[in-house]
């Protein structure tokens, strides 16, 4: 396992904001894997905060070569085509708006994009069928296979190294990230110039306030519905917006403002009442940069 003291961002020192032995009992209850738990032996859930960037991180995570043991393939993975089958429209609907948004924004016929965390191909196979050349990353090997039989290009990291993108999609992904720093500078290698990539994560004001309270040994906060933005050896890392900006910064890219038409001109599923709300202020949101959904740029 691996100890983060210092900001993964800045490199500057933190403070501990909440910690408690994996041998405490709700603690413990978030971590099922056998396998995973032999690992933690005295090491504790430790949560830290870094001041001049807002980023709360666990000190303690799995090195890249145990990953595996979280996100190998088992009985427990998901069937896609089930998953697939429980989704939303509204939620197929804001892929639409994204990659329409792109379309438009984006100087080149044939785009070149990567989903990053593709899981299986939702935002993938959106931006396929409205034609972009489209290439996808993942760990799960079931999310690999499935992904390519649906037409997507599946990469590693050592190819995505050595490629250029118009646009990278990066979904949830950056609060699992050992080194995110490191990450958004291999995106900004990757990306063409005048290049985006959006950023989307959890975000959990609520709960960091309740941390930082030195909540007591047997407050309620401390079991999954609450502290899933922090899961234990998960979500790694909370993202507030003034975090991610500094992420960008450091890692060399300008926050691109979304257009407000746009966005207002791709909204979807107007008939639907939960969307027609969405769709009055979404476009507002983007334009004015609000929560921790930002577009980053290669200027």
């Amino acid at each position: 396992m691996h100890q983060r003291i210092h900001c993964p961002i800045t490199g500057e020192k933190t403070e501990i904001i909440f910690s408690r032995p994996y041998t405490h009992s709700r603690i413990q209850a978030m971590v099922r894997n056998p396998e995973v738990v032999r690992l933690l032996n005295d090491k504790p859930y430790e949560i830290r905060y870094a001041p001049s960037s807002g980023l709360v991180f666990q000190a303690w995570v799995l090195e890249d070569h145990e990953l595996s043991l979280l996100y190998k393939n088992s009985e427990t993975n998901p069937d896609f085509k089930e998953e697939i089958n429980c989704q939303k429209l509204h939620a197929f609907a804001h892929q639409t708006e994204e990659i329409l948004v792109f379309r438009q924004v984006c100087k080149n016929k044939c785009p070149v994009v990567l989903d990053f965390g593709s899981s299986w191909g939702k935002w993938a196979n959106m931006a396929l069928a409205f034609g972009c050349d489209v290439y996808g990353l993942d760990i799960n090997p079931q999310a690999i296979q499935f992904c390519s039989q649906r037409g997507i290009k599946m990469i590693d990291d050592a190819q995505m190294s050595n490629m250029q993108f118009d646009f990278i999609n990066c979904d949830q992904v950056l609060e699992h990230v050992k080194d995110p720093l490191g990450l958004m500078k291999q995106f900004k290698r990757c990306l063409k110039p005048e290049g985006c990539i959006k950023i989307s994560t959890p975000n959990s004001p609520k709960l960091i306030r309740k941390l930082r309270k030195g909540i007591r040994e047997d407050d309620p906060v401390v079991n999954p519905v609450e502290m899933d933005p922090l899961a234990p050896l998960v979500h790694i890392n909370l993202f507030s917006r003034e975090s991610l900006m500094r992420l960008g910064q450091h890692a060399g890219l300008k926050p691109f403002q979304q257009p407000f038409f746009k966005w207002f001109g791709a909204s979807q599923l107007w008939n639907i009442p939960r969307q027609l709300n969405r769709n009055l202020i979404t476009g507002y949101k983007r334009w004015t940069g609000k929560g921790t959904y930002i577009w980053f740029q290669n200027v």
